[in-house]
C-alpha cells in the first residue's frame, strides 16, 4: 500500500531505458572496440550471489512487480544494454521494475538490478535513465554489495513492517517504513567510483554523459521542494540523507573523464543519444501513485477492486496508502489508525486469531459483533501505543472477509487509563468496511500519467486538480516535469500530466 504523497529517496541508483535501433554499433561491438583499443583480455564473469538469490523472492513479495509487460522488457532491454558494455559484460544481469512509488533503486549484487516505477516517472529521457541504470551496474561491477551483509539488510527492511503490530516505533518510523537499510548507500568513496564507472558504461552505450548531472539535480530539486514545505508546515524534512550528505553533483570534469575512458570523447556516429520524446511517449499510461493492486485513496475513503472492499476514514485525516498498509493520521498526528491485511488460519474464528497476534499483551474488553455481513472481534491491549514509547493503549479489531483478515489498530497520544481517548472512532471506522457497490470498482481504478504536447497556451496549472496529493499539486507537475520551481514549458515540448 504505497504512501500517496510524495516520497523522494535520493540514494542508491538504478534505472532501465531504450536506445533507437540503429543509432549505434550494437554493445557488443562497441565493448570489443574498446578492449581491443585498451588490449585488456575478456573479463571472467562474476559468480552469481547466492544471497541475491535468495532476496529475489523476498524483494519481489514486499514490493510487489509492476506489471506492465512492456515497461518490464523496456527496462531489461536497454539494461542489457549498458550491462554488455561494462566491465562484466559476459554476465547476465536482471532488472526488475518494482510497483513501488518511491523515487529509488537498488542492487543486491551479481547480477539483480530493481527499479521503482516512481523514479521511472520522474526521469525525463533516455540518458538520465542511462546515467542511473551505469550507477547500478557499476555497485554490481565493482563489488560494493559485497561488502555488505545483504540478507541482514533485507531482513531489516522487512521486518519494519510490523513495527506497530508488535509496539514499537514511532509515527515518524511508520510514515518513513522502506525506507530502511537498503538506502543508506556504500559510502562516500563506493558512490563516487560508481558514479566514474556509471558514466563510463552509459557513454559507452552512447548515451549523453551530462544526462547524470541533470539526474542528480532531479534529486536536488525534489530535496529541495521537501525542505521548503517542512519550513512552511513547521516540521523536519522527510529526506534521507544517505547520498547527498556527502556526495557531489558530478561536475564537467567528471564527465569529460568518462567520454575520455569510453574512448568516445568526440562523441558516437550520430551524436550522443539523449532520446526525451522517445522516453516520454514510453511513459504515456503508467501508474502514478497507488497501483490497481495496492489500492487507491480518494478523498477519505479508500477502494480496493481486487479486495471488492472500501473503507472510510474522517474527513481532515490523512490517510497514506504504504506499500503493506494503510496509515491514517490526525493533522497534528496526536490519533493514528493503521490496518493491515493478513492470511485467515485454518480453523481459526476472529477472536482467535486476535489473541494469538497479541500473545503476551495484557488484553481487555474483548467482543464479538457482526459488521455488514462480516464476522469480527474485537479487544484492547493495555499498552504498546507508538505515540508515547509503548505506554498508551491500543485498540484492535480483525474483521473477517472470504480468506482474508483485516487487522486494525488504534492509538491516540493523550489516552487515559485503559481505553484510548479516540477509541469509539476507531471502532466505528472499522466497521465503515464493506464491499465494493458495482458503481464504484471504477473508483478502485489508478491515476495515470499522461503524455501531451505544449503550444504557447498550456498552463501546468489547469492539470493541478487531478493530482492525487493533499497540497502542493502543481508543485508535483513541475517537480515531474524537470520544471521546479519557475521554469516554463516550451511550445513543441511534450510534458506530463496526470489522469
Amino acid at each position: 500500500m504505497p504512501n500517496p504523497q510524495r516520497r523522494f529517496v535520493p540514494v542508491l541508483l538504478a534505472a532501465a531505458l531504450a536506445v533507437a535501433a540503429g543509432a549505434l554499433p550494437s554493445p557488443s561491438s562497441v565493448g570489443e572496440a574498446v578492449a581491443q583499443s585498451s588490449g585488456a583480455r575478456a573479463p571472467k564473469p562474476m559468480k552469481e550471489s547466492e544471497t541475491s538469490r535468495k532476496a529475489h523472492a523476498e524483494i519481489i513479495k514486499a514490493y510487489g512487480v509492476y506489471e506492465d509487460q512492456a515497461i518490464q522488457e523496456y527496462v531489461s532491454e536497454i539494461g542489457q544494454r549498458i550491462a554488455r558494455v561494462s566491465d562484466l559484460p559476459v554476465n547476465e544481469f536482471k532488472f526488475l521494475v518494482l510497483d513501488d512509488e518511491a523515487i529509488n533503486a537498488f542492487t543486491t549484487g551479481c547480477c539483480y538490478v530493481y527499479m521503482n516505477r516512481g523514479l521511472l516517472l520522474n526521469l525525463n529521457s533516455e540518458a538520465e535513465l542511462a546515467s542511473v541504470l551505469g550507477h547500478e551496474i557499476a555497485h554490481v561491477t565493482a563489488r560494493h554489495p559485497q561488502r555488505r551483509q545483504t540478507q541482514g539488510i533485507l531482513a531489516q527492511v522487512l521486518a519494519t513492517g510490523a513495527a506497530i503490530a508488535t509496539g514499537s516505533g514511532a509515527v515518524a518510523q511508520l510514515a518513513n517504513l522502506g525506507a530502511g537499510a537498503w538506502l543508506q548507500g556504500y559510502g562516500r568513496e563506493n558512490e563516487l567510483e560508481a558514479d566514474r564507472l556509471g558514466l563510463k558504461f552509459s557513454a559507452r552505450a552512447g548515451y549523453r554523459p551530462e544526462a547524470m548531472r541533470d539526474t542528480f539535480e532531479m534529486f536536488k530539486r525534489g530535496e529541495n521542494f521537501e525542505i521548503a514545505r517542512a519550513r512552511a508546515e513547521g516540521r523536519e524534512p522527510r529526506i534521507y540523507h544517505g547520498l547527498f550528505s556527502s556526495h557531489p553533483t558530478p561536475d564537467a570534469r567528471m564527465i569529460q573523464a568518462a567520454k575520455g575512458a569510453a574512448k568516445v570523447e568526440q562523441g558516437p556516429p550520430g551524436g550522443w543519444i539523449d532520446n526525451r520524446d522517445e522516453y516520454l511517449r514510453r511513459l504515456d499510461g503508467m501508474v502514478y501513485g497507488s497501483s490497481r493492486a495496492q489500492g487507491i485513496v480518494r478523498d477519505n475513503r479508500f477502494y480496493h477492486a481486487d479486495m471488492g472492499i472500501t473503507i472510510a476514514f474522517p474527513r481532515g485525516w490523512t490517510v497514506e496508502n504504504l506499500r503493506d498498509r494503510l496509515l491514517a493520521f490526525t493533522p497534528n498526528k496526536d490519533t493514528i489508525m493503521q490496518v493491515t491485511v493478513r492470511g485467515v488460519p485454518p480453523n481459526q474464528g476472529p477472536r482467535e486469531f486476535l489473541l494469538t497476534q497479541l500473545r503476551g499483551a495484557t488484553v481487555t474488553g474483548g467482543q464479538q459483533f457482526t459488521s455488514n455481513g462480516m464476522d469480527g472481534y474485537s479487544l484492547i491491549t493495555t499498552n504498546g501505543s507508538p505515540l508515547d514509547g509503548g505506554a498508551g493503549p491500543v485498540r484492535w479489531v480483525v474483521i473477517y472477509r472470504g480468506g482474508s483478515a483485516y487487522l486494525f489498530a488504534g492509538a491516540s497520544k493523550s489516552s487515559r487509563g485503559t481505553v484510548p481517548e479516540a477509541d469509539g472512532l476507531f471502532q466505528s471506522v472499522a466497521q465503515t468496511m464493506r464491499g465494493l457497490k458495482p458503481a464504484e470498482f471504477p473508483l478502485a481504478e489508478p491515476y495515470r500519467l499522461r503524455i501531451k504536447q505544449a503550444d504557447a497556451t498550456t498552463d501546468l496549472g489547469a492539470y493541478a486538480a487531478n493530482v492525487p496529493v493533499d497540497r502542493y499539486q502543481k508543485e508535483e507537475l513541475l517537480l515531474i516535469n524537470g520544471l521546479y520551481p519557475d521554469k516554463k514549458l516550451q511550445p513543441g515540448m511534450l510534458y506530463k500530466v496526470v489522469e
